[in-house]
């Protein structure tokens, strides 16, 4: 914006600011070139389908990790249900796989124990 226009009077900010209003474009003249800027300015829309929330005062008493923690799973990538349903498996067959492993190794524990000491 060239100086003038910054320094004139309180009766052209008035102006400007109702042609900002009308959203109608604005002649804007820096170092002599003439160019046309459009200004408009985003008209308020009435709220329509707002509806009340008998719960919402809770929100100011949100603490803010619990918005942080809602905000970083709105970005996770999810799983389809197909590989959930794989890694679910492989987990069970890894469980029972463990599971038999530390079953035999207390087998074989207990009977050495068992020869040692009661024998």
């Amino acid at each position: 914006m060239a100086r003038s226009q910054r320094r004139r009077g309180s009766r052209g900010r008035r102006a400007s600011r109702e042609r900002r209003q009308d959203g109608s474009a604005q002649e804007v003249t820096e170092g002599g070139a003439s160019a046309v800027a459009a200004v408009t300015t985003p008209r308020v829309q009435p709220r329509r389908g707002r509806r009340w929330n008998p719960l919402g005062f809770l929100k100011r008493f949100q603490p803010r990790g619990v918005a942080d923690v809602i905000s970083e799973l709105r970005k996770v990538t999810w799983p389809t249900f197909a590989e959930t349903r794989y890694l679910t498996i492989v987990v069970a067959i890894v469980a029972i796989i463990v599971g038999v492993i530390l079953g035999l190794f207390d087998l074989l524990f207990g009977w050495i124990i068992e020869q040692i000491f009661f024998t």
